[in-house]
């Protein structure tokens, strides 16, 4: 397919870069540093020798690194010779590794030695290793030695796939999304207006680049030529000398990442990082950690909801509804997920998909042009989650009167009890802002009588220091009698995946063993 002139894609701002800001720094990681020219350059012929080597626009090139310079380099050889790059997840068992690599088919791996041990499952798969510190010895920068440094200006199409991420498979083996060039492109120029993205905003990323949110904002800081500073691994410590020895203006954080730096910081005179955006996503932020961090950092938060399937965008919350202090109906604005992104339309709908009015609780649905083209080789589940043109989220969500889109929690989630429809996001936001409390979790458990009952499984901020009826009488006068927890257990920590998120299948499984009904 060809393109035409008006058609970028993304491989063009590789080109763009390379072009008119040659000499500014495009990556840093630890002790490296590559330019915008430099890294055109390593990403052409890694493009180059892997087309020599036999790969075909449309073929799948694995990737399973930390966030590393050589990461960024393998979705920009996929991107400029046509490849599908599929991200793999460092952190999973070389079982799970190897069924993606089977599923989607991988040609080529691009590897980071230090998880050599994943790839004892793959079969038929040209394996490519490099070292963090760039040795030139390794197969992977041999290849690179062997490719051309010149543009290969393979003919990509707006429609051509670009990206292959793996969802997390919490019900099931892990679905491959499929997202197009196009698809990226609009969600990019969205993400470009609502962030206010600068060329001097330099951007962390300390989120995985295997995931939708952490490559989402570091290739729109890309196309506007920021600089990318990329952190291997997460700790406060380094992030927080980080963000001061290399001027970083911006970083996207999970929650828990969030709460971890409060914490680090406390008591500390000397807070102010100079932070234009703190980005969050990827997690339900507790309205109580969001005022100690707003307190801490100042008017620089902006939440951002969506999900891989979505491209990712679907709404923000803007820095300007971000105030603690304002009257009632702004601070409530706290616990919300903003409003649609431009060019998103997103609605709630009831079971029989007809849309409801707001102040009605109902599944979130998103339309864009940067919805994913479907599940790879997976018609059925694209088929559950994509109708008319819509994606569904799986979230339960209520907007207000002005727009403002409330995500109660996910569908699978929520504990009818008595009849009733409980949303355990009310009942942890309640219990998170109790000062013994450092975690919770609210599930259904089975109970005879009511069909199901609230539970809360709590991580306390300091053994024996709390216990269940002080935890139920916090919530005496702050919920409706049928919400209340009607049990509660400590656990000394909450199961998570990396990106943060409570594993609530996890805790919710060890109370419905053994029984057929698993709401």
């Amino acid at each position: 397919m060809g393109q035409s002139e008006n058609e970028m894609t993304l491989a063009d701002a590789i080109r763009l870069n390379a072009k008119f800001a040659p000499a500014r720094t495009a990556f840093i990681c630890e002790d490296r540093r590559v330019s915008f020219s430099q890294f055109a350059e390593r990403v052409y012929r890694l493009a180059n020798a892997l087309l020599a080597k036999g790969m075909k626009p449309g073929d799948r090139l694995g990737i399973l690194s930390t966030n590393r310079i050589e990461f960024m380099e393998a979705y920009g050889a996929a991107e400029v010779a046509g490849f599908i790059a599929v991200p793999m997840n460092y952190r999973l068992a070389a079982t799970d590794v190897g069924y993606m690599a089977g599923n989607a088919g991988i040609l080529a791996l691009i590897l980071e030695n230090s998880y050599r041990s994943l790839t004892a499952e793959l079969h038929g798969v040209e394996i490519f290793e490099f070292e963090g510190n760039g040795n030139p010895e390794s197969g992977y920068e041999k290849l690179l030695a062997s490719g051309s440094p010149d543009d290969p200006h393979c003919p990509i199409a707006p429609g051509d796939l670009a990206y292959m991420f793996y969802t997390g498979g919490t019900t099931g083996k892990p679905k491959g999304v499929l997202l197009d060039n196009a698809g990226q492109m609009a969600n990019l120029k969205a993400m470009l207006i609502e962030a206010a993205i600068a060329p001097a905003d330099t951007l962390l990323t300390v989120m995985p680049l295997y995931h939708i949110g952490g490559k989402n904002f570091a290739t729109a800081h890309f196309h506007r030529g920021c600089t990318g500073v990329l952190m291997p691994s997460f700790d406060p410590e380094t992030l927080i000398s980080l963000i001061r020895s290399e001027g970083v203006r911006c970083v996207l954080l999970a929650p828990t990442m969030i709460s971890m730096i409060v914490e680090y910081l406390d008591g500390r005179t000397s807070t102010d990082l100079g932070l234009k955006s703190i980005y969050y996503s990827s997690a339900p932020m507790p309205v109580s950690l969001l005022r100690k961090a707003i307190a801490l950092f100042g008017p620089v938060f902006m939440q951002f909801y969506g999900l891989t399937e979505s491209g990712p965008g679907a709404t923000m919350l803007g820095k300007e509804d971000h105030d603690p202090d304002g009257p009632p109906e702004v601070q409530a604005l706290l616990a919300s997920a903003g409003r649609p992104m431009i060019h998103n339309d997103v609605e709630l709908v009831d079971d029989n998909d007809r849309p409801l009015t707001p102040g009605h609780v109902g599944e979130v649905r998103i339309r864009s042009a940067a919805l994913m083209r479907g599940y790879w080789n997976n018609e059925a589940a694209t088929r559950d989650n994509m109708r008319n043109g819509w994606v569904y989220s799986g979230d339960y969500g209520m907007f207000d009167e002005n727009g403002f889109l409330f995500v109660v929690g996910r569908k699978k989630e929520m504990i009818v009890s008595g009849g009733e429809n409980i949303y355990p996001r009310e009942i942890e936001e309640i219990l998170n802002a109790h000062p013994q409390i450092a975690e919770v979790a609210v599930v259904g458990v089975p109970d005879k009588k009511w069909g199901e009952a609230v539970k809360a499984v709590v991580v306390a901020r300091q053994p024996n220091q709390i216990g269940e009826a002080e935890v139920i009488a916090y919530c005496e006068s702050r919920l409706a009698g049928f919400k209340k927890p009607k049990s509660v257990e400590f656990w000394p920590e909450l199961p998570k995946s990396p990106l943060g998120k409570i594993l609530k299948d996890e805790i919710r499984s060890r109370y419905w063993a053994g029984r057929d009904r698993k709401i």
